[in-house]
């Protein structure tokens, strides 16, 4: 593993995939705005004018950056959970490997964890820190 805590080097899958979600939306609104500048464009117009025109093509040009961008980010998503759980994989207790894999492979909230785990929120908090712990020494 990496110089980093083991809470940062599991996290990494976490704050990969907000910015997945977060760029995902980001081009559902460049789409809408395409779309609205499309859609004004064809009301009872015979020919476009030049800067409708420009101003579609601009949009059209973001998503198509932005999607590529999302391929990569994606792709960095599927390497990384898969080095995630080969390390989660050698953790000899399936419980711990249970908690790791659904926080931080599968993304689910603490919350879902703990109604899975059948526990309360609080414990599943205090076997994560010990789990935390135990990997770090």
């Amino acid at each position: 593993m990496i110089e980093m805590a083991v809470k940062e080097y599991l996290g990494r899958a976490l704050q990969l995939d907000q910015l997945i979600h977060s760029k995902m939306e980001e081009v559902n609104q460049f789409r809408r705005l395409a779309e609205s500048i499309s859609a004004g464009c064809l009301e009872e117009h015979v020919s476009r004018s030049a800067p409708e025109e420009a101003t579609y093509t601009k949009w059209v040009e973001r998503i198509v950056e932005k999607e590529t961008e999302l391929d990569a980010d994606i792709d960095r998503l599927v390497s990384v959970k898969m080095e995630i759980s080969g390390f989660i994989g050698r953790v000899r207790n399936p419980q711990w490997q249970c908690l790791l894999r659904s926080r931080y492979v599968m993304g689910k909230s603490w919350a879902q964890i703990a109604e899975e785990m059948d526990c309360s929120l609080r414990s599943v908090h205090r076997l994560h820190k010990k789990i935390i712990k135990n990997l770090e020494n």
